[in-house]
Formats: structure tokens, C-alpha cells, sequence
């Protein structure tokens, strides 16, 4: 899902790998055969039957919520037809393993199909996602659509004092420098480089939770370009795991923005083929000929302050240390990440502030 950052042509650009991918595993537990191989080796589920991967995600939604000054909710649904009438065996499994339904719907019907789905998405995410889809995205040949959202809430472990917050440049490649709203705080945190992206990064905390963001900063005023070229190269779960604590000087500035993407290209590309040609849904109903996944939507939300931070939406390194005293000054595009020990609920990019 790093790849969707990478390729897109927004300035502005936020993900979550984790909420496309538990929309996937629903899907996965529907198809049979070749999209069902594909499945399950993107989703990473080698020396798991779908039994056992179906259980483990179960298992996973017993104990998903990062507790503490963070609230995490995911919104996962899947929309079919009307006309292809869905296994009991099916939404059971779906709504004891995800905790969500799956439902038919009647595409034909666009403003009310829109309006039943934004909704949904507008209540799952405190109405921080208001639409994710209009009208005239729903077509009569729709025959599934894949809507994911997650939405998360966290405080800051040390917050910004709002009376430091002032104007102070920012710099836009191929522009020059804006005047933006930049909050100031001293902060102990895992602060180092990654040398391998010609960059460095720091980790900040939410209170009592185990999330965190890691901003990564390139180097150069220019750098975003080489950063996103490599980040394959590194593992955003494990890159501070070099760094040491330390008093950091910090400046972020304060941003908010949404972002809608298609999914389809992104995960064609990795590999995810057969669920938009030619699947064989049998697991998901009785009628499965000519059905097929159309659309996998996403669209996520990010507003980031003195408080902390939301985030909606609907995938060996050189480190070490640096010398005191340390500055992190966010003066130019950068990327971020939201995550804990395990998974990484957020990636984007912010290359361009007003």
C-alpha cells in the first residue's frame, strides 16, 4: 500500500494499508481458487489454511483496540447486487470473525444506494468521512463494492502549547515558501537517521496508548522524490529500533486534509488480479456467475494539532543515532506514518500546505 503514496500524483496524500486489508480478508473468505491463492499470499497468510486465517482474525478483533488515549474503529462493508443473494454461511462468518455485515444492495436505485452507503461510512467514523461515495459513482453494472474506513483519535503523549504555535515558513518545491502554522514543543523521543532514504525521522508517542506517528523528514528541501523511491527499502515498523530517546526541539506544522483513492490499480499491481475479471464467489453465494469485485474505494481524513491527532479512512538500513542538540524542524514535504509494534494503521505524504 506504500506504492499508493508513491504513484499518486496528489500533494497531499493519506492511506491505511491495515483498513484495505481487512476489507480483503472479507473477500478472501468468499472466493475459491486462483483469486483465493492471490489473496492469500498478498495478505501475507503463507502456512495458514483459510480456516486458520479466518480465526485469526477473529482472534485479532478480540483484542484490536489500542486502549488508552487512542480510539481505533474500523468500518469494513461489502455492497453487492441485489440480485445475488448472499450465503448465511457466509454473513456469519463475516460478522463473527469482522464484527461487521455484509449486505445486497440495490445499485440501480443511485441516490438512495449513495445515500444508504455515506451513512453508514458518515456514523462509523463520528461523521469525520461525511461522503465517500455520490451518485454518479454507482453505475447499473456495479456488481461489488468494497467500501473501507478506519478511524482513529489519539492525543498527543506531550501536547503542543497552542500559545507557541506562530507563522513560519514552509517550503514547496517549485513554488518557494509559504507562511504556515507551525506548533513548537520539546519532546523525548526516539529521534534519528535513516540513511538509506537520505533522511531522518522522529517517533510521537500518543498518551497511554502503543501508537505512535514517525514523521520522516528528507534530508534535502527537494528530497520527497528520492524518499518515496526507496521506502520499500524500509521496514516503517522496525526503522527507529537504531534511534535513541532524547530531547528533541520540535516544529510540525498543524495540517488537515481528505483524500479518495481507487484501490483497483494499486493492488492489480500487486498482484490482486482475478477478483476484478473472473472469480469464483461460491463461498459467498449461490449465484456467483459473472460476479466480481468493481470497486475498491478508500477515502481517509487527517487532521493533525496542538492536541493530537484524527485519521479516517474509509499496505539492511544504515540507522543511527544523532549528536545533540537535536532539532526535528518540518520546514519542507515529508512523509508519516501512524502505527504500533505491528501494523501501520496510516502512511502519507504532505507536500503542500496553505
Amino acid at each position: 500500500m506504500q506504492k499508493a503514496v508513491q504513484f499518486s500524483k496528489n500533494d497531499n496524500v493519506i492511506v491505511s494499508p491495515f483498513s484495505a486489508r481487512e476489507a480483503l480478508a472479507q473477500v478472501y473468505v468468499g472466493v475459491r481458487d486462483h483469486a483465493a491463492d492471490e489473496l492469500h499470499r498478498v495478505l501475507q497468510l503463507t502456512g495458514y489454511s483459510k480456516g486458520e486465517a479466518v480465526e485469526e482474525f477473529r482472534k485479532f478483533h478480540e483484542i484490536s483496540s489500542p486502549g488508552g488515549g487512542a480510539t481505533l474503529k474500523i468500518a469494513n462493508r461489502i455492497f453487492v447486487a441485489k440480485r445475488f443473494p448472499l450465503l448465511v454461511n457466509y454473513k456469519d462468518l463475516v460478522r463473527l470473525s469482522f464484527r461487521t455485515r455484509i449486505e445486497n444492495i440495490n445499485f440501480e436505485d443511485k441516490e438512495l444506494a449513495a445515500s444508504r452507503i455515506n451513512k453508514w461510512v458518515s456514523k462509523r467514523t463520528e461523521k469525520l468521512i461525511e461522503n465517500i461515495v455520490s451518485p454518479d459513482n454507482l453505475h447499473n453494472d456495479l456488481k461489488i463494492l468494497v467500501i473501507n474506513a478506519i478511524y482513529f483519535h489519539g492525543k498527543w503523549k506531550t501536547p503542543f502549547n497552542p500559545k507557541l504555535t506562530d507563522k513560519r515558513q514552509f517550503f514547496i518545491p517549485g513554488e518557494g515558501l509559504v507562511k504556515v502554522d507551525m506548533m513548537h514543543s520539546f519532546i523525548n523521543a526516539l529521534h534519528g537517521r535513516i540513511n538509506v532514504l537520505d533522511a531522518h525521522a522522529v517517533e510521537l508517542p500518543y498518551i497511554n496508548s502503543n501508537i505512535s506517528m514517525l514523521v520522516i523528514l528528507p534530508n534535502k528541501l527537494n528530497g520527497l522524490p528520492k524518499v518515496e523511491k526507496l521506502l520499500d527499502e524500509v521496514n516503517l515498523l522496525t526503522v527507529t529500533s537504531g534511534f535513541l530517546k532524547e530531547k528533541v526541539e520540535l516544529a510540525l506544522p498543524k495540517f488537515k486534509f481528505e483524500f479518495t483513492l481507487n484501490l483497483n490499480n494499486p493492488l492489480k499491481e500487486m498482484g490482486i488480479q482475478t477478483i476484478f475479471y473472473n472469480p469464483d464467489f461460491s463461498d459467498l453465494t449461490s449465484s456467483p456467475q459473472n460476479l466480481f469485485v468493481s470497486e475498491v474505494i478508500q477515502k481517509a481524513v487527517i487532521e493533525v494539532d496542538e492536541e493530537g491527532s484524527k485519521a479516517a479512512a474509509v499496505t539492511e538500513i544504515g540507522a543511527g543515532t544523532l549528536s545533540m542538540p537535536s532539532f526535528f524542524i518540518v520546514d519542507h514535504p515529508f512523509l508519516f506514518a501512524i502505527k504500533d509494534q505491528q501494523r501501520i494503521y496510516f502512511v502519507g505524504r504532505v507536500g503542500r500546505l496553505s
